[in-house]
């Protein structure tokens, strides 16, 4: 076994010991263990940033280690041969710089909770839940089958439940858990059938299998199935990265601890669907990525047009962590392979720091969420102010900010798929750039009613204190900056959230680091008939990836021009041209969109012009009935009340026919059993005489034919 495959298996196993160790010892522990769980999880993340050293400082964009075990051996089984089915770990450019963005977060987290959630009860539960999610996410990450990742995908599903209703004695905590829960399960149905119909194809879950016997021609389906195989995967990133219309989970989901907000529902977990869209984007097709690019897109705008209106300070982070979602989506459908990727790592940080900087807002005001009672807050709390503001520009597209590196590259891939496609795929980047005005705007009115102006606290109406605060008192003496256990990992989110961390330009064609080691893999971009019955569709996969490629990088460039030779230039090489002409575009209007947002914020909710606003929100209040008629209303509570009908009506048949079925075979029993008792009496006279009744009737039937 390859020394770095030893690492990665102690960087797995590492949070499932925390885990293991909080829920059985944790009380016995001083602090209740949260030390040891917060050290855990550090030793996770040095173990990750050197194998992350290890595979990114050899510059290879091939770069490729597997290691795998048979889990399941039936042997010869009649009509398909040998089958067996293997698990294992997969160690590429992608994994690596996953477990440290894992790894990483859920370090800070865990060091910030031991602030934020001191006096908490179940303190020592709490931290053993951050330990088996974390094991859960790295498993998606470093797994190398469909099989394993789906296990480890409804594992992540599990620990959210946990901690999304950790104070599970409110109901609208328990509440948002269930919600949660049921709707990823609609989306991991379809990731499921999508699993299945690839099996059933290749008789393996193998990643590399897969995707080689596709590349070799082997589907024998349509190129519909395959279509339908993508969708449905994609079905489990519409789940778990609350993609619309199953995006109704995450806004509730604010219900858990804030710092786990900022683990699941903005750095990790939710990204777990773009990352499995980047490990099956070689095997998408042309009609599957459209439906992608599409779905990407609506949500970007859809959920930006919500935030504007929300006054819950998570709420707000919450519908734009949807929207950046979006983004990410609608990157991997339009072929911005790359951007979406690396929007995905820099949205993690300024994202984790925003949720994070809520959290010490709200733990510094004495746990209140609603920032028409919060304002003037930058004096008081100046490290809370200074890392969040860095963070709100990191994420409106603001340059020198890493969210302006990412996104520009997104808008950009949006702007050159319109060039490629035409007609009304023009849609997909006008949305796109709509988010891009409307997120620098609502992330400018959070941060001038949370910071700015007078403290507006006791302005709030005692009717509207609730029972949000845990027991805690309302006014526990005046509002102060935060520890340096709660400080200390907003500075360090903070500071990833600056251009200069990642680079001038990740993305130059010359000297861009992420875009040498994260090579866009080709789609497969047509089928095409074929006279062999065992292969009546070839695809002509070109497999460029980090991820999927055997060859060498002299063989990948020389199978990639003889592709171009034989067949022109791909339809990704196009996408990736016009991008490239469109770069200059997406750049300018993105800075004058950002700007415009800002201004605008500015005007409105600094300078007291509300007639500014007055169309945005008019916008927001609009798409916020939308949703809370559709999605929530006829998709959530009417596919909750069918559910109720059908099982109902289940129960119905259950009762009447079913059971009716049973009780009248027994009934029959019954009554023959009364009939055969008087018949069977034990003299042989009655047994003659019914034997002669037998005979007469036979023989009068007999005589008649």
């Amino acid at each position: 076994m390859d020394p770095l495959i030893q690492l990665c298996i102690y960087i797995l196993l590492l949070p499932l010991l925390s885990f293991a160790v909080q829920i059985f010892f944790s009380g016995r522990l001083p602090r209740q263990g949260d030390f040891i769980a917060s050290g855990v999880v550090g030793l996770s993340l040095v173990l990750s940033l050197y194998v992350a050293a290890q595979v990114i400082g050899q510059w290879n964009p091939n770069y490729r280690l597997e290691w795998h075990f048979t889990w399941v051996d039936f042997g010869n089984v009649p009509g398909l041969g040998e089958l067996k089915f293997k698990l294992g770990i997969l160690l590429d450019n992608l994994t690596a710089i996953m477990l440290v963005v894992v790894t990483g977060i859920s370090f800070l987290v865990h060091v910030f909770s031991m602030g934020y959630m001191e006096g908490e009860p179940r303190y020592g539960r709490y931290f053993g839940y951050l330990g088996i999610f974390t094991f859960s996410m790295l498993g998606i990450v470093l797994v190398d089958n469909f099989y394993a990742i789906y296990c480890f995908w409804e594992l992540v599903g599990l620990s959210s439940y946990l901690l999304i209703g950790f104070y599970f004695e409110r109901d609208s905590a328990t509440n948002a858990q269930n919600k949660a829960f049921f709707l990823n399960r609609v989306g991991d149905i379809g990731f499921w059938l999508g699993i299945l119909i690839l099996y059933s194809q290749f008789k393996t879950f193998n990643y590399t299998e897969i995707y080689s016997a596709v590349e070799a021609g082997k589907w024998t389906l349509s190129e519909g199935w395959l279509t339908a195989a993508g969708i449905l995967l994609f079905m489990g990133c519409v789940g778990k990265s609350a993609q619309f219309p199953l995006h109704t989970w995450l806004p509730d989901a604010m219900e858990g601890p804030t710092p786990v907000s900022a683990l699941i529902h903005a750095a990790t977990m939710v990204a777990a669907g773009v990352y499995l869209l980047a490990r099956v984007f070689v095997i998408l097709t042309v009609d599957a990525l459209h439906v992608i690019a599409i779905i990407g897109a609506v949500t970007a705008f859809f959920a930006a047009t919500i935030a504007i209106t929300q006054n819950d300070i998570k709420r707000v982070l919450a519908y734009s962590t949807l929207s950046q979602l979006g983004y990410m989506v609608m990157g991997m459908g339009v072929g911005a392979f790359a951007a979406a990727f690396f929007h995905l790592v820099t949205h993690a940080f300024f994202k984790a720091g925003l949720f994070l900087g809520s959290g010490s807002v709200i733990h510094a005001a004495h746990h209140e969420q609603d920032m028409r009672y919060m304002g003037g807050l930058r004096q008081k709390m100046p490290i809370t102010f200074a890392t969040f503001t860095i963070c709100l520009f990191a994420l409106s597209g603001i340059p020198l900010f890493t969210g302006f590196l990412s996104k520009d590259a997104i808008l950009a891939g949006a702007l050159g798929f319109a060039s490629v496609e035409g007609g009304a795929w023009a849609i997909v980047p006008i949305l796109g750039f709509g988010a891009a005005l409307l997120t620098p705007f609502y992330m400018g009115r959070q941060w001038f009613m949370v910071f700015f102006g007078e403290n507006r606290a006791h302005k709030k109406p005692a009717s509207a204190h609730d029972e949000h605060h845990h027991g805690r008192s309302e006014h526990q003496g005046e509002i102060h900056e935060s520890s340096w256990v709660m400080t200390a990992p907003l500075m360090v989110l903070a500071l990833f959230s600056l251009w200069f961390v990642f680079s001038p330009n990740p993305f130059s064609a010359e000297n861009g680091w992420f875009l040498s080691l994260i090579k866009t893999p080709e789609t497969l971009v047509k089928f095409e008939k074929t006279t062999q019955p065992e292969a009546q569709r070839v695809s002509e996969s070109v497999f460029k990836a980090v991820s999927f490629n055997e060859g060498t990088p002299q063989q990948s460039a020389d199978h990639s021009e003889s592709h171009k030779a034989a067949h022109g230039e791909s339809r990704q090489a196009k996408l990736e041209h016009a991008a490239h002409e469109a770069h200059s575009t997406a750049v300018t209007l993105s800075i004058s969109l950002a700007l415009i947002g800002l201004l605008l914020a500015t005007l409105v909710y600094h300078k007291g012009m509300e007639a500014v606003g007055a169309p945005f929100e008019f916008l927001s209040k609009a798409m916020t009935w939308f949703n809370n008629l559709v999605p929530e209303g006829v998709i959530v509570s009417g596919g909750a009340s069918f559910g109720k009908s059908f099982s109902n009506l289940n129960g119905l048949l259950d009762k009447n026919v079913v059971d009716g079925i049973v009780n009248l075979a027994g009934m029959m029993v019954q009554i023959f059993g009364i009939v055969l008792r008087k018949l069977q009496t034990g003299r042989v006279q009655t047994y003659i005489v019914i034997a002669l009744l037998a005979m007469m009737t036979y023989f009068v039937f007999a005589l008649r034919q």
